[in-house]
Protein backbone atom coordinates (compact mmCIF):
# COMPACT_ATOMS: atom_id res chain seq x y z
CA UNK A 1 0.00 0.00 0.00
CA UNK A 2 1.41 3.55 -1.31
CA UNK A 3 0.73 6.55 0.82
CA UNK A 4 2.20 10.04 0.94
CA UNK A 5 5.48 10.45 2.49
CA UNK A 6 5.56 12.78 6.06
CA UNK A 7 7.15 15.88 5.19
CA UNK A 8 7.14 15.24 1.78
CA UNK A 9 4.04 15.01 -0.22
CA UNK A 10 5.26 14.48 -3.47
CA UNK A 11 6.92 11.10 -2.62
CA UNK A 12 4.96 7.61 -2.32
CA UNK A 13 6.11 5.68 1.00
CA UNK A 14 5.03 2.31 1.80
CA UNK A 15 5.88 -0.07 4.59
CA UNK A 16 9.73 -1.01 5.50
CA UNK A 17 8.03 -4.36 6.35
CA UNK A 18 6.33 -4.38 3.01
CA UNK A 19 9.61 -3.82 1.22
CA UNK A 20 11.43 -6.08 3.78
CA UNK A 21 8.81 -9.24 3.03
CA UNK A 22 9.30 -8.13 -1.24
CA UNK A 23 13.29 -8.35 -0.68
CA UNK A 24 12.20 -11.85 1.34
CA UNK A 25 10.61 -13.32 -1.77
CA UNK A 26 12.80 -11.91 -4.38
CA UNK A 27 15.81 -13.48 -1.78
CA UNK A 28 13.88 -16.65 -2.01
CA UNK A 29 13.06 -17.07 -5.23
CA UNK A 30 16.92 -16.74 -6.14
CA UNK A 31 17.21 -19.19 -3.92
CA UNK A 32 15.20 -21.57 -5.88
CA UNK A 33 16.57 -21.18 -9.16
CA UNK A 34 20.04 -22.16 -7.70
CA UNK A 35 18.34 -24.60 -5.64
CA UNK A 36 16.68 -26.07 -9.21
CA UNK A 37 20.34 -25.28 -11.11
CA UNK A 38 22.24 -27.53 -8.81
CA UNK A 39 19.92 -30.05 -9.32
CA UNK A 40 20.66 -29.83 -12.88
CA UNK A 41 24.34 -29.52 -13.21
CA UNK A 42 24.87 -32.21 -10.16
CA UNK A 43 25.65 -35.06 -12.68
CA UNK A 44 28.40 -33.19 -14.80
CA UNK A 45 30.13 -32.12 -11.69
CA UNK A 46 29.93 -35.50 -10.12
CA UNK A 47 31.07 -36.77 -13.51
CA UNK A 48 34.43 -34.01 -13.27
CA UNK A 49 34.64 -34.70 -9.47
CA UNK A 50 35.30 -38.36 -10.64
CA UNK A 51 38.87 -36.57 -12.06
CA UNK A 52 39.58 -33.84 -9.74
CA UNK A 53 37.90 -34.23 -6.32
CA UNK A 54 38.11 -30.42 -5.88
CA UNK A 55 35.20 -30.34 -8.44
CA UNK A 56 33.02 -32.14 -5.44
CA UNK A 57 33.39 -29.06 -3.12
CA UNK A 58 32.38 -27.04 -5.86
CA UNK A 59 29.00 -28.16 -5.36
CA UNK A 60 28.90 -28.21 -1.98
CA UNK A 61 29.48 -24.56 -2.55
CA UNK A 62 26.50 -24.70 -4.27
CA UNK A 63 24.37 -25.94 -2.15
CA UNK A 64 25.61 -23.44 0.51
CA UNK A 65 24.65 -20.41 -1.15
CA UNK A 66 21.18 -21.54 -1.84
CA UNK A 67 21.13 -22.39 1.88
CA UNK A 68 22.09 -19.16 2.42
CA UNK A 69 19.79 -17.49 0.40
CA UNK A 70 16.88 -19.14 1.87
CA UNK A 71 18.18 -18.40 5.44
CA UNK A 72 18.51 -14.76 4.64
CA UNK A 73 15.17 -14.96 2.86
CA UNK A 74 13.55 -16.37 6.43
CA UNK A 75 15.13 -14.08 8.89
CA UNK A 76 13.87 -11.19 6.34
CA UNK A 77 10.53 -12.83 5.97
CA UNK A 78 10.65 -12.85 10.05
CA UNK A 79 11.75 -8.85 10.31
CA UNK A 80 9.02 -8.12 8.12
CA UNK A 81 6.72 -9.79 10.71
CA UNK A 82 7.42 -7.71 13.69
CA UNK A 83 8.50 -4.14 12.25
CA UNK A 84 5.82 -1.08 12.84
CA UNK A 85 3.69 -0.41 9.63
CA UNK A 86 4.53 3.08 10.47
CA UNK A 87 7.91 2.93 9.61
CA UNK A 88 7.91 4.10 6.03
CA UNK A 89 10.36 4.57 2.99
CA UNK A 90 10.19 5.78 -0.63
CA UNK A 91 12.52 2.51 -2.28
CA UNK A 92 12.14 4.20 -5.88
CA UNK A 93 15.74 5.54 -5.59
CA UNK A 94 17.08 2.45 -4.05
CA UNK A 95 15.95 0.46 -6.77
CA UNK A 96 17.57 3.07 -9.30
CA UNK A 97 20.48 0.75 -8.81
CA UNK A 98 18.99 -2.65 -9.88
CA UNK A 99 19.46 -3.57 -13.49
CA UNK A 100 17.25 -6.06 -13.88
CA UNK A 101 13.56 -4.72 -14.59
CA UNK A 102 11.46 -7.10 -13.07
CA UNK A 103 13.32 -7.14 -9.80
CA UNK A 104 13.52 -3.38 -9.79
CA UNK A 105 9.91 -3.11 -10.20
CA UNK A 106 9.12 -6.19 -7.95
CA UNK A 107 11.03 -4.07 -5.03
CA UNK A 108 9.46 -0.64 -6.60
CA UNK A 109 5.96 -1.36 -6.29
CA UNK A 110 5.54 -0.15 -9.49
CA UNK A 111 2.82 -1.54 -11.64
CA UNK A 112 4.34 -4.20 -14.62
CA UNK A 113 2.76 -1.83 -17.27
CA UNK A 114 4.56 1.15 -15.67
CA UNK A 115 8.07 2.29 -16.71
CA UNK A 116 10.98 0.31 -14.72
CA UNK A 117 12.98 2.76 -12.71
CA UNK A 118 16.47 1.69 -14.63
CA UNK A 119 18.32 3.30 -17.02
CA UNK A 120 17.54 3.34 -21.28
CA UNK A 121 19.21 0.96 -23.08
CA UNK A 122 19.74 -1.80 -20.27
CA UNK A 123 20.48 -5.12 -21.98
CA UNK A 124 18.79 -8.07 -20.62
CA UNK A 125 18.78 -11.42 -22.54
CA UNK A 126 17.51 -13.80 -20.45
CA UNK A 127 14.12 -12.26 -19.51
Amino acid sequence: MSIKCAGRPDIQCVSLADVTDRVCEALDDVGESVHRLQHLIAPLVLEAAARNPAHLRELQDFDHISQKLKNLADFLGALALILPEDWQVDPTIATKVLTLADLSTHLSFAKKDEDAPHEPGDFEMFS
